[in-house]
């Protein structure tokens, strides 16, 4: 059986950005989100890791995606939402409007945990 490590403590918060936008703009969006929107967003100090997940789907004119941002603690999403957020989204709005809306959704992970790769025993 494998083993799993455990974060039981975990106190990290999951901001789950959901975007659907048609597959024309994904190129554009895409460089945005890496060139510029990301990269604000870490400027802030607020979050220590992202992921970008496309949903998966069976439609070939749109895309789901899931931009999944990962706060240390809740004091510094809580910063980010009321000093950073607002600007932020303003210019993500202003950039794309309607054709790339977004929901958002926060996360208290409670426990995080990982499979531990297997050692092999030492063949000296």
């Amino acid at each position: 059986m494998r083993q799993i490590s455990i974060n039981r403590r975990s106190n990290r918060i999951l901001y789950n950005v959901t975007v659907s936008l048609e597959a024309a703009i994904y190129p554009e969006w895409l460089a945005f989100m890496r060139e510029e929107h990301i990269p604000k967003i870490f400027s802030t100090g607020c979050f220590s890791g992202y992921k970008i997940c496309r949903i998966i789907d069976q439609s070939e004119e749109s895309y789901s995606v899931a931009v999944q941002y990962f706060a240390v603690d809740e004091d510094n999403f809580r910063i980010y939402t009321t000093k950073y957020a607002p600007a932020i989204q303003q210019e993500y709005l202003a950039r794309f409007g309607s054709s790339a809306p977004a929901f958002r959704t926060v996360l208290h992970a409670l426990e995080e945990g990982e499979v531990v790769p297997d050692i092999e025993p030492s063949k000296n």
